[in-house]
């Protein structure tokens, strides 16, 4: 008797311990960042694709920013996406699709009717790039279901396993000289094509706070499907490669659409 309920103990313990080490996996190097820009960054789907997708604040009006792969298949008007939030997936009407006026920009600005009162703390770059310069890329890999406490354990106000997104430290190693508004990230550990549509962070030395410089691309060639979660943590990472669009697109983009 006295074994079975030590096997049973140990198994719950073991359960626990990979969830922690799994999702700490995910959460590297996103201590340092604020919780605004996780929050921000969201799990979107639309008849069984799913894309990241994070919000963006102009003029008091909030958009999602995405990949252009994904939002070719939404209608240009009245599109509604879902959301995963709280483990489950919620309806997200959209007023418009926008594109950039680059055929060849992977990435799209859905336009919704929120309204916020104050802006948002991580806002827009205004400098310029260079390479060398360290950056936070982060993105959602999938709709994940969060390990259930049992009933004893004390509720806090922060839950012990926070719903936050795929989050590395990367190098920005290239920037195209024929398209000074995209270049090339490198970082330790595995890519998703799903990760097209984050954000790409930094801090900024001049204005001395957390900026928005890009937006990942989305369905990357050289992206490499990450195994699975007991891999992840036995694994050593590899040395893996994504792509980035400068925000200014997605200012460029909703003032093209015709909104202030």
């Amino acid at each position: 008797m006295r074994a079975a309920i030590l096997t049973r103990w140990w198994r719950g313990f073991g359960f626990l311990l990979l969830a922690v080490f799994t999702l700490g996996s995910f959460a590297y190097g996103q201590f340092e960042l604020p919780d605004e820009i996780f929050q921000r960054t969201l799990l979107i789907r639309y008849e069984g694709h799913q894309a990241t997708g994070f919000k963006f604040d102009q003029d008091g009006r909030v958009y999602v920013v995405t990949t252009g792969r994904f939002a070719k298949l939404l209608p240009k008007t009245a599109a509604t996406i879902q959301l995963w939030h709280q483990e489950v997936w919620n309806d997200f009407p959209t007023l418009r699709t926008l594109f950039p006026a680059t055929e060849d920009v992977d990435l799209a600005v859905l336009e919704t009717s929120q309204r916020i009162i104050a802006p948002y703390k991580v806002i827009k770059s205004s400098e310029t790039l260079t390479t060398g310069q360290r950056v936070w890329i982060m993105g959602k890999r999938g709709a994940i279901r969060l390990p259930t406490l049992p009933a004893n354990v004390p509720k806090t106000q922060r839950p012990m396993f926070p719903d936050i997104p795929w989050v590395k430290l990367g190098i920005v190693t290239d920037i195209r000289p024929a398209q000074p508004d995209a270049y090339t990230i490198t970082f330790q550990g595995y890519s998703d094509p799903q990760l097209g549509g984050g954000p790409i962070v930094y801090w900024s030395p001049v204005h001395r706070d957390y900026e928005i410089l890009g937006v990942i691309k989305g369905g990357d060639p050289n992206a490499t499907p990450p195994p699975n979660a007991a891999r992840a943590v036995a694994e050593s990472p590899k040395t893996s490669v994504l792509h980035g669009y400068s925000i200014d697109y997605v200012t460029d983009t909703i003032r093209d659409s015709g909104q202030p």
